[in-house]
């Protein structure tokens, strides 16, 4: 689904020449309204959508929310194939920028609540690798598909899978528990109580305080400006002023893509063994590996690359998307793990509204310096540069982490151990809502009533549940729980 929802992002890129000549636009028109404008509009329009998103994300169930976004989001993008002027493409990508914007938080969220911190760099590079290989696939596919057909047909083989996968996600997907991994909650969740906190103005207000979410959230300003220019124009610079045709440029970019798969595999890797070992170097690794991508970028846009060669040049590409690709994961375990379960939607949000005006704002920007230092080479030098301040900050979180997760867990602790007296004084039983919980031998719910305490009519208890009723519809296991329950696994969310 992530690969599906990012694939989208960078589809006019290979044939931005070709969109160009269909709307009737110069060649300064196309880097200004196809490369400035749209470019912002799709992420400006996901700045919102993703505050929006990233409150719901902590109110509602999820899983409804991500098939609303995708709806929403994908249906434009499937309508593209019928634009025939250049104001209307530009609505429709405004729309599909709903998607892109609003299921960062919801995804990662969900993920906090899928494994433990000990894990969450590691799995969150999984979502990371398919987030590049789908924007990666997505500019190949234009790349390939474009050329010889129209620049429309692209979209329509994005959209279309998106829209299947979520009608089935929705049928056959139900929504994890929040805080289940969190560590000063293990307890309430083996005595079959779930945690039921939601997002709140004074929570919100409460994560703004954090040092740490400060740092994630302005990193992300300078450093996406690079990240806008290469996704937006270099696959045209790479065709127009290198002399490569579209395919050749499109294939460096995908080269580019499938080095931030393994940028992000190793760097997810790697970052979670230093979290393990030692917090503070998981940020140090991550600020230095995106200041180091500076220098392979560089050769991209200055180095003769005909003289070069072709090998070269995508060995280059492929170097430069590893090392800067290294931090993602580790930023986004990172934001998971300095928030409580029913703030990390926000939080994540907020890290991506600035991802998102990067992006957004980084086309127009530098299509200004374009015009203001006379050509495309000196612009993109400017551009890359923004990784350097954006490496100086991350290095700031390592000053501030330990303390704000230790803050994290502290508040979690003091609020399981408010309920669990206000639950002794008053003879509850549990929350009265349906949890699941995985865990030896066969993968529960704890839906834990007051009152409810009958045996099945076998008068058997069932394996890991004490004063319980087991049914079973459809196959689902279900324990009205009175006292323990196993706590659950990293990971071990099922369907229905």
């Amino acid at each position: 689904m992530m690969a599906l929802l990012s694939a989208d992002q960078n589809l006019l890129a290979p044939n931005l020449t070709a969109a160009a000549n269909d709307f009737g636009l110069d060649s300064h028109q196309k880097d200004t309204y196809l490369g400035g404008y749209v470019m912002a509009a799709f992420f400006m329009i996901g700045a919102p959508s993703a505050i929006i998103c990233g409150w719901l994300t902590d109110k509602v169930n999820r899983v409804h929310l991500l098939f609303a976004i995708i709806i929403i989001g994908q249906g434009p993008c499937l309508c593209t194939y019928f634009v025939t002027t250049f104001w209307q493409f530009l609505v429709l990508r405004m729309l599909t920028g709903v998607a892109v914007g609003g299921v960062f938080p919801l995804v990662f969220s969900l993920l906090g609540d899928l494994f433990p911190a000990t894990q969450r760099a590691a799995m969150a590079s999984l979502l990371q690798i398919a987030t590049g290989l789908g924007i990666g696939a997505g500019q190949f596919i234009a790349g390939i598909v474009g050329p010889a057909t129209n620049w429309r047909i692209p979209f329509v083989l994005v959209a279309a899978p998106a829209l299947l996968l979520a009608l089935i996600m929705v049928a056959t997907t139900r929504e994890p528990p929040r805080g289940a991994f969190e560590e000063a909650l293990r307890h309430q969740y083996a005595e079959g109580h779930a945690y039921e906190e939601t997002i709140s103005w004074a929570k919100a207000k409460q994560a703004l305080r954090s040092p740490s979410n400060w740092v994630l959230i302005t990193q992300a300003i300078p450093g996406c400006l690079p990240w806008g220019m290469m996704q937006t124009y270099f696959n045209d610079y790479l065709s127009q002023e290198k002399g490569f045709t579209v395919q050749v440029a499109t294939l460096v970019l995908l080269l580019f893509g499938l080095g931030g798969g393994v940028g992000i595999i190793a760097g997810g890797a790697a970052g979670q063994l230093l979290y393990n070992w030692r917090k503070e170097a998981m940020p140090v690794m991550a600020g230095a590996c995106i200041m180091l991508g500076v220098a392979p970028v560089y050769y991209l846009i200055n180095v003769d690359l005909q003289a070069a060669g072709v090998p070269a040049t995508l060995a280059m590409a492929a170097l430069a998307g590893a090392v800067v690709s290294v931090a993602a994961p580790n930023l986004r375990a990172a934001m998971l793990n300095v928030n409580e379960p029913e703030t990390r939607g926000v939080a994540l949000a907020l890290q991506s509204v600035t991802d998102d005006l990067g992006r957004g704002l980084g086309p127009i920007i530098v299509a200004a310096f374009i015009e203001t230092l006379g050509g495309r080479r000196n612009a993109f030098n400017l551009a890359v540069a923004g990784w350097l301040p954006c490496g100086v900050i991350i290095f700031g979180l390592s000053f501030c982490m330990r303390k704000d997760e230790a803050a994290v867990q502290d508040r979690l602790r003091r609020h399981s151990h408010a309920a669990a007296v206000e639950r002794r004084r008053t003879g509850s039983c549990g929350l009265g809502d349906d949890v699941l919980i995985e865990g030896p031998p066969s993968p529960v719910v704890v839906a834990a009533r007051a009152g409810d305490g009958e045996r099945s009519s076998s008068g058997s208890m069932g394996s890991g549940v004490d004063g319980a009723r087991l049914h079973e519809p459809g196959g689902t296991v279900f324990a009205h729980v009175h006292q323990r329950q196993p706590s659950p696994r990293p990971g071990r969310w099922r369907p229905y």
